[in-house]
């Protein structure tokens, strides 16, 4: 009797889910999606609910080019940055191209993961009992469990009181004295949403932040990454760390400066390092700032009275509503406490005032169980500064192959080992400011990742034997890749352990034909 595939759970099929069983199913798994709500999409699926999701208004910060799947073009017709609806549309077309609803369960409620005594995973399912599998991937919980910060006499506000994800209608907002608490792309989005309704709106905030448009010189502002900047800064950032922050902080404020004016008044700078917080991607908030619809403050201290709030400078605002833009924190609740990778995290975490109170998982690159790498894994707990459906696209590639047999991982003392680094250096960024627990040195993560997927970009663009042939013999394609721009159907071109796709050297020339098709037609209309 020819053996069965194995039996894989993904549980949860936004963005993170769907690239995982897609990838998996790609590769002979028995794999079945579940998911808590009725749609696909996660927070890319508008709902007025108190549920993550989009606004209807809401732009992507990330250009079609740099930011679709990596074997799947958005549409010609989408623009560059497209809205929320265009991304919905895009996902469900996903989910139909590779065929991939027969394997979707919806409206289907997990209500705990745990290790029975046979070796296989029991996923608890409400209303109907345990369903069993041979591997799981936890794909839920990342934009699940909002984080909300202690603040002195809160109990005494009498205003609202809301988390972002709660904001759905700035219009039921008219007329009241917003407070908005948190420097960040939501907290950004959210003050720039309230104006024309709220009758104030203050920008309540900590530190500075670096603010860039979407497009500089008609173009979109992520067209100037390249495989070789990339190449470059990675280098800065594994040998000279202070470098590296350096140049790109520096790099940064550049495209920041030469777009706005920005005004000391604001408190924007000085910007903490990106390892603390990433920029800012708004078109809105400096001209909003400008203008006065948007007044920047400092940080909240405590709640005077019941419609009253001080912050840390002393000043007393008269405010009605207060909105949290304090981000997430990964949820972990689903797992039994024996297989959660919270439970041993390090003391040096939870004392940095950094962590804030966010779970550290202990994961073999932020992705494998060390309780049971061979059948645990997790998606959403990798973060570093680029688009999240490529990221999680090459993530899922990789624990296909690792999985399969394809690509191995260390030993558990090896892994270990490696976590306590990762660690340690999550620690060192949480004991000087905010940092989020995923947080990884992208070329360190990106060269793992391209070797246990077997995609082989590094082996052609390195500077090895097969980079110098691939260079040889295709001199003109190999300088797109490198300094054209830099798509994430790279990550499909060459033949290697995971899928390739056929249609990625079209796809790679066609955008970039495209890309300067459109800058030669700004030339001439200058």
């Amino acid at each position: 009797m020819e053996d069965q595939p194995p039996k894989v759970a993904v549980i949860g099929l936004g963005v993170l889910g769907l690239v995982a069983v897609k990838n998996l199913t790609e590769e002979g798994f028995n794999v079945t999606g579940l998911e808590r709500n009725s749609y696909v999409g996660g927070l890319w699926h508008y709902t007025d609910q108190d549920k993550t999701s989009v606004l209807p208004t809401t732009t992507i910060n990330i250009s079609k080019e740099r930011g679709c799947f990596t074997d799947f073009p958005f549409p010609d017709d989408t623009p560059s940055h497209c809205t929320a609806g265009h991304v919905q549309d895009y996902i469900e077309s996903y989910v139909d191209h590779f065929n991939l609803r027969p394997k979707l369960r919806l409206s289907t409620v997990v209500s705990g993961v745990r290790r029975d005594d046979d070796g296989r995973w029991a996923v608890d399912i409400q209303g109907s009992g345990p369903e069993y599998f041979d591997k799981v991937i936890m794909a839920s919980g990342i934009n699940s469990s909002p984080h909300i910060p202690k603040l002195v006499g809160l109990d005494q506000f009498d205003g609202q009181v809301l988390h972002s994800r709660a904001f759905k209608k700035p219009e039921l907002f008219k007329g009241n004295k917003v407070v908005v608490v948190g420097m960040g792309n939501t907290g950004a989005d959210t003050a720039s949403a309230l104006c024309g309704h709220a009758d104030k709106v203050w920008l309540s905030h900590n530190h500075g932040a670096i603010v860039m448009p979407r497009v500089m010189d008609g173009a979109p502002f992520d067209h100037a990454v390249t495989s070789r900047k990339t190449a470059i800064l990675g280098f800065l950032e594994l040998n000279f760390p202070r470098l590296f922050e350096f140049a790109f902080n520096a790099g940064c404020k550049k495209m920041q400066d030469r777009a706005f004016n920005i005004r000391p008044e604001w408190k924007l700078s000085p910007a903490p390092p990106i390892k603390h917080a990433v920029p800012i991607i708004s078109d809105d908030l400096c001209n909003l700032l400008e203008s006065g619809d948007i007044l920047s403050v400092t940080g909240v201290r405590r709640v005077t009275g019941p419609r009253e709030v001080e912050l840390n400078d002393g000043t007393r605002l008269d405010a009605d509503v207060i909105i949290w833009c304090t981000g997430y924190k990964t949820d972990f609740g689903l797992l039994d406490r024996r297989v959660d990778p919270t439970r041993n995290t390090t003391p040096k975490w939870d004392a940095a005032i950094g962590s804030r109170g966010k779970p550290l998982a202990r994961l073999y690159q932020n992705v494998f169980s060390l309780d049971y790498p061979d059948s645990l894994a997790f998606m959403g707990t990798v973060a570093f500064a680029t688009a999240a459906f490529p990221l999680y696209d090459l993530c899922s590639m990789a624990i296909a192959q690792v999985w399969k047999g394809n690509s191995s991982l260390p030993s558990v003392q090896e892994m270990n080992h490696a976590v306590d680094q990762q660690h340690d250096f999550i620690c060192s960024i949480a004991k000087d400011g905010s940092a989020v627990p995923g947080w990884v040195r992208q070329a360190e993560w990106l060269a793992w990742a391209d070797e246990a997927a077997g995609t082989r970009v590094n082996e052609h663009l390195g500077w090895g034997l097969e980079g110098w042939r691939f260079w040889y013999s295709d001199r003109g394609f190999c300088r797109m890749l490198m300094d054209g721009i830099y798509t994430p159907f790279l990550w499909r071109l060459f033949d290697g352990k995971r899928k390739k796709w056929d249609g990625a050297r079209a796809a790679i020339e066609k955008v970039n034909a495209e890309v300067e098709a459109a800058k030669k037609k700004k030339k001439k209309t200058e």
